[in-house]
């Protein structure tokens, strides 16, 4: 489905890896990843987090947009009704329990625990909730295939 760069320079490690991660995704199908790297914390400014994302575009050759879901600030419970997108979830702190329900086309369920620096892709179409622990962080990256960023532009 998607295919990342062999042109990877300047790109950080954990950049590379998701990048990596996505290429053999195949788009039908719930995933983790267990990253290698360490994945940057929430803590990066927005100039540091805008770099990572151009760079992940550049890789991959999709339009990612970013949102984020602070389970003190939101509450412990975020959900989505799914979109033509596919989606990377990262927990960025504490912990969370996901449930992606049967998919439009008979896809099984699919459930696991997040703890931090993993990643859930969720296809697209597919409709996910979460049940997040307290101080618990998501990074929602949405990827488009073609057209201009979303609507948190970088």
């Amino acid at each position: 489905m998607f295919s990342a760069s062999s042109a990877a320079g300047g790109a950080p490690p954990h950049v590379r890896e998701l990048a990596q991660f996505l290429a053999v995704c195949d788009g039908r199908e719930p995933a983790i990843l267990w990253p290698e790297q360490d994945h940057a914390r929430d803590g990066r400014d927005a100039a540091a987090r805008a770099s990572e994302t151009r760079e992940l575009a550049r890789l991959t050759g999709l339009h990612p947009s970013l949102a984020c879901h602070l389970a003190d600030v939101e509450g412990p419970r975020c959900s989505s009704a799914g979109s033509a997108d596919c989606l990377l979830v990262q927990q960025t702190e504490g912990a969370g329990s996901f449930l992606l329900p049967a998919g439009p086309s008979g896809e099984p369920s699919f459930s696991c625990r997040l703890r931090s620096g993993e990643v859930l892709y969720v296809p697209p179409g597919r409709g996910w909730r979460a049940d997040l622990t307290p101080g618990a962080r998501l990074l929602l990256i949405s990827l488009a295939p073609d057209g201009p960023y979303g609507h948190h532009p970088v």
